[in-house]
């Protein structure tokens, strides 16, 4: 396997976690990847933590920025890799994930591979895994929303560069508008591995957690950008196959004790 994987961080104040997040790349069991952290122009110990592994870190800048997904863009565009992806300053990634993505990317040619997420707690604890499902274009439109993980999904750069990346004007969805995009076209070919390759650590001021109700707003937003509007009978039997095979996910997830997300 000789494929460059380019792992671009968001980061703004992420002091807390992003040590975990920097080892969970550096202990992969495929090393041929370029780290780029995209700071927001932090104001706590986040810039002193990356200098402490700066000599295996590719690309540091930091400046402020429009919003998580304009760090993203300007990450990406400094990135080499054959193979995009980013995490979160507080997420991490599994060990075997990179080798595993690109063993995918490699035998099956194709244009994006994800797999399962843990979700995870405060100190790091699996609450629940949320299994992603490998659905044709059709059935996603019908869904109207990306049947697995950010933290599990990779992408080729040519792919990124034809849908146009992020879009910078949201502040919430972007990486579902951009998925979503992307599953949405017929000549795009995806891959699935039936294992966990990310985890996204639940805590009371992560991104999602915190800004729920905007979230929403955002989301009704993106479908109808994407002219994603038609409800039938059959986004019902679509939305039931993805909830029967996430079953035991969804009763952990309703019975957590934790923040709620």
């Amino acid at each position: 396997m000789s494929k460059l994987v380019s792992i671009v961080i968001p980061v703004y104040n992420g002091q807390e976690f992003i040590r975990e997040t920097l080892e969970s790349i550096f202990g992969q069991t495929y090393q041929h990847f370029e780290i780029i952290v995209a700071d927001g122009a932090s104001t706590d110990h986040t810039l002193a933590i990356v200098n402490e592994y700066r000599g295996l870190i590719d690309v540091v800048f930091s400046e402020k920025d429009e919003g998580m997904y304009d760090a993203l863009r300007k990450g990406f565009d400094r990135a080499t890799g054959d193979i995009l992806c980013y995490i979160n300053a507080d997420d991490r990634l599994l060990p075997y994930a990179l080798e595993k993505v690109v063993e995918q990317f490699e035998n099956k040619q194709c244009d994006l591979v994800f797999g399962d997420v843990n979700y995870i707690s405060e100190t790091g604890g699996i609450i629940f895994r949320y299994k992603g499902i490998n659905l044709p274009h059709g059935a996603i439109r019908k869904l109207r929303r990306v049947p697995f993980a950010q933290q599990s999904s990779f992408w080729t750069r040519e792919v990124y560069d034809r849908t146009g990346g992020f879009d910078k004007t949201l502040k919430y969805v972007a990486d579902s508008k951009f998925l979503l995009s992307v599953c949405l076209d017929p000549s795009v070919r995806k891959a699935y591995v039936p294992l966990p390759l990310g985890e996204y650590r639940l805590h009371g001021s992560s991104f999602s957690v915190s800004m729920t109700e905007k979230m929403r707003m955002e989301h009704f937003r993106m479908i109808d950008e994407l002219q994603l509007h038609e409800r039938s009978v059959g986004t019902f039997f679509i939305e039931l196959f993805t909830k029967l095979k996430n079953l035991k996910g969804i009763y952990q997830k309703l019975t957590y004790k934790g923040h709620k997300f």
